[in-house]
């Protein structure tokens, strides 16, 4: 490759000649004016008021920076269509707000759902004789939520039974009260065992009194029905559980209980439903007595003569209930319409006859046959009934085994046909609630976790237990305030969720 070669030459200096005029001061800017080119008005009046945004018509006029030819030309039409691409995204983004910082133990949500279901705390229940060398596993669990105590955290109620597929020696037959206790180290509330009262029989069904939610009942496996009532003694805290009233009835099992009015006039005066299995549901009037009222006898009208097990009872008002039965029927029961079953007359010998009744003459007037309706019936054995107010609007919601939920409107008068039928995923739904407004269903499942489905959606999210669990949970109940569910029972086992509401 030839080397190239380079001469050294001297040549005279190039400039250029200065448009700067000397003799004027220079035109220097102030501080307190801007140089930035002037925006364009975006608001025509001085309101603070929010305006609907309008669109920056497009202009494919080309338009030139003033003054020097060096600058590239732009075209508003591109502008606008940029910022109409990135201007919805960046709302987006803001309308999330901060990113939330999560605990390892939270469960993620994502941000733009309503309802954060946490898990709060696990409650164990201790045997009334730990000692029982043959003591059975916790198989069935009852809980209430009472009055609010403290940090808007009710008192709870809890009951545990072993399985009563063939006998029960009923060793492990008490009723505990948790006190809810304010952590000011923790930051949080932990419920802590207050009292326990034995009971004759194992305890299935507990229910709060919406109307004095210091009262509340539980009903055993043997058909005795209790009434208890809790009064805060701060001289005596563990003796402020009571009894009001207890009674063993001939009835069979307590399968569940609802409350009610006893009369819309009179605040004093409730009523006590209890259904057991042969088909019957007795009212208790209880005030400054507690009596049996009513023994109604209930039955199909589709099915007459056909042995009814009843599973759910539900008041919709202080006149009517709704009854769920193992074969999936849903039966609405009026108190006001009342066929006696006793005398002389022939439709109440029938029924006395059917039910195998043996009773004197004066203990069949207090037996009756309520006016029934049929509303459109499950497929299998009915597990839950809820009654929901939402918007001016009554909702009566009942689920069954398989995880189908049926909506019945009953604002007005009662449609026997559902207003709205959903189908929830598998597992098996031993029992469900839903949220006020609607929006989900909770469920517990057999190994511990916690359902979340999103009726609209049909979105399911989980919440998983701090260890593995094994059971089969009959029980999810909802505080009143809508902040506390509790579920269970696993092996005697509860579990305590706290509910965020964010609106």
């Amino acid at each position: 490759m030839e080397q190239a070669k380079f001469t050294i030459k001297s040549f005279a200096p190039i400039g250029f000649q200065s448009s700067r005029n000397d003799d004027s001061p220079p035109n220097l800017p102030k501080h307190d004016v801007g140089v930035d080119p002037r925006p364009f008005p975006t608001c025509t009046d001085g309101t603070t008021d929010p305006k609907e945004r309008k669109e920056i018509a497009a202009s494919t006029q080309t338009v030139s920076a003033p003054r020097s030819k060096n600058f590239a030309t732009y075209d508003d039409s591109k502008l606008v269509s940029f910022i109409r691409k990135v201007q919805p995204i960046v709302e987006q983004e803001l309308s999330y707000g901060m990113t939330p910082i999560f605990d390892c133990n939270d469960n993620l949500y994502d941000a733009t759902e309503r309802y954060r279901v946490c898990r709060h705390q696990e409650l164990t229940l201790r045997s009334l004789n730990p000692d029982h060398t043959t003591e059975k596993p916790f198989y069935v669990g009852a809980a209430a939520w009472l009055s609010i105590l403290t940090r808007d955290a009710p008192l709870l109620v809890v009951a545990c039974s072993p399985n009563h597929a063939a006998w029960c020696d009923h060793v492990s037959s008490i009723v505990t009260v948790f006190s809810p206790k304010w952590d000011r180290y923790g930051g949080t509330v932990r419920w802590n065992e207050l009292s326990s009262n034995p009971v004759k029989a194992c305890i299935e069904s507990l229910e709060t009194n919406p109307f004095n939610r210091d009262m509340f009942a539980g009903g055993t496996v043997s058909g005795d029905v209790y009434i208890w009532h809790y009064e805060m003694n701060l001289k005596v805290e563990r003796n402020s559980f009571a009894e009001l009233h207890s009674e063993t009835t001939d009835c069979g099992k307590v399968v569940d209980m609802a409350w009610t009015r006893y009369n819309v006039m009179s605040k004093s005066d409730y009523a006590l439903l209890t259904a057991h299995t042969d088909g019957t549901v007795i009212l208790w009037r209880v005030g400054k007595t507690i009596v049996k009222d009513k023994i109604f006898k209930l039955s199909a009208p589709s099915a007459i003569g056909k042995t009814l097990i009843l599973t759910q009872i539900l008041a919709t008002s202080n006149t009517e209930f709704v009854a769920g039965c193992d074969d999936g029927s849903l039966l609405l029961c009026s108190t006001t319409q009342l066929i006696p079953l006793g005398g002389t007359s022939t439709a109440g010998d029938r029924s006395l006859n059917s039910s195998g009744v043996a009773a004197n003459t004066a203990a069949k007037v207090n037996f009756f046959s309520p006016g029934t309706i049929e509303l459109k019936c499950h497929s299998f054995s009915v597990t839950s009934l809820q009654k929901v107010e939402n918007r001016r609007q009554e909702l009566l919601i009942s689920c069954d085994l398989t995880g189908e939920v049926l909506f019945h409107d009953i604002t007005d008068s009662i449609n026997s046909t559902p207003t709205l039928i959903i189908k929830m995923p598998l597992p098996f739904k031993t029992r469900i609630v839903c949220t006020s407004d609607t929006e989900y269903i909770f469920s517990p499942t057999g190994n511990g976790m916690l359902e979340l489905y999103r009726i609209g959606s049909g979105k399911v999210d989980t919440v998983e237990p701090s260890v593995p669990l094994k059971g089969s949970p009959n029980l999810i109940k909802m505080s009143a305030n809508g902040k506390w569910l509790i579920t269970g029972t696993y092996g005697g086992t509860f579990i305590i969720y706290s509910v965020t509401t964010e609106y």
